[in-house]
């Protein structure tokens, strides 16, 4: 590792990183106006990251991130960017340990210092993180999660409108459509950004959930699969909301439904819905969503079904025993109770 003289009198030390997808290789490069300060910042960067170390030699960061890299190809970019985010956020005291020194004291320690501003949730997100790390270079704490003190779980009480308040506050608004796509068939953000026109079926009465429209680091990323095996899914299109989709102009069927920007619904929803005194985000959609159809009786396993969600018991379950002819009655009765409140505020 060397550092070279730039025209400008500053020093610039280069270090070789990997490849991308396609083969061509990635340099980080630190630059700084004296050279032992650019060395300096290599030297901790190539350290932090495990640049030429293996196994027990490499850092916990260093062992975060090969786990990672290891993996960007087979895990969804939301995932990808949530341990991203757990690497240089969270347990930050153990994160130049090299993982063959690391002690179950340390982590503990770790998990302390962040107990006052993240949840327990968070935390053994981080230790769980760390330890899957661990194992990838064949290094482990035995039973390292099941060891860790978390502090209690907090439980968080949130104020959600009711359904036909939100319909409400949203028909007749740019958020109508996005919304409606979100609570009445229960899909997610990035679902509802993924849809296209060719993903409504010919005589206009399904609708095939099969994209996602992911943002990712300032840049949407399209994965033609969902988040999920059973989110990928087809569910009944009401007439109401095909009408209010094919009304809006478009050139093609391979255009997007729903053209908001990642940003521009996120914050725009929440800023719109602060308006009226709650304090929600998009996803809290699907909450009333399970909420509605729960209160007027469909079962549970249907709105499973709708909504994507996967368990075991849904896997051996919801699938074999919810009928064709059951579904057009629940899928009924919710159109029904949707289209009625819409009325009132059209």
């Amino acid at each position: 590792m060397k550092a070279t003289k730039l025209p400008s009198g500053r020093y610039r030390v280069q270090v070789f990183v990997g490849c991308d997808e396609d083969g061509q290789k990635i340099v980080k490069s630190f630059t700084a106006t004296k050279k032992e300060d650019a060395l300096l910042d290599a030297a901790q960067y190539m350290s932090r990251f495990g640049i030429g170390a293996t196994g027990r030699d490499l850092t916990v960061a260093g062992a975060i991130h090969k786990y990672i890299e290891s993996r960007t190809k087979v895990l969804s970019p939301t995932s990808i960017r949530s341990y991203r985010l757990i690497a240089t956020t969270r347990l930050q005291s153990i994160m130049d340990i090299r993982i063959g020194d690391l002690k179950l004291a340390q982590v503990q320690e770790a998990v302390n210092n962040d107990a006052d501003h993240l949840s327990a949730k968070s935390l053994k997100e981080a230790v769980s993180l760390v330890n899957a790390a661990m194992m990838f270079q064949d290094v482990c704490i035995l039973n390292l999660r099941k060891r860790i003190a978390f502090p209690p779980q907090r439980k968080k009480i949130k104020e959600l409108p009711n359904f036909d308040e939100v319909i409400r506050f949203v028909v007749g608004t740019p958020y109508e459509l996005p919304c409606l796509l979100a609570m009445w068939l229960s899909l997610r953000m990035a679902e509802v950004r993924g849809l296209k026109y060719c993903d409504i079926t010919a005589d206009g009465s399904r609708l095939r959930v099969r994209r996602e429209r992911v943002y990712f680091y300032g840049t949407d990323i399209i994965r033609e699969m969902n988040k999920t095996y059973d989110s990928t899914r087809t569910i009944p299109l009401p007439r109401y909301l095909h009408d209010l989709i094919m009304k809006q102009e478009h050139k093609n069927d391979d255009e997007f439904i729903v053209n908001f920007g990642y940003n521009g619904l996120y914050k725009g929803f929440k800023k719109h819905m602060d308006k009226y005194g709650y304090t929600m985000n998009f996803h809290d959609l699907r909450h009333i969503f399970a909420t509605t159809l729960n209160d007027i009786g469909v079962p549970s396993k249907y709105i499973q079904k709708l909504g994507g969600w996967s368990t075991d018991n849904v896997m051996k379950s919801v699938y074999t025993h919810t009928t064709s002819r059951s579904e057009k009655e629940f899928q009924s009765k919710i159109d029904e109770l949707f289209c009625s409140e819409i009325s009132k505020n059209t």
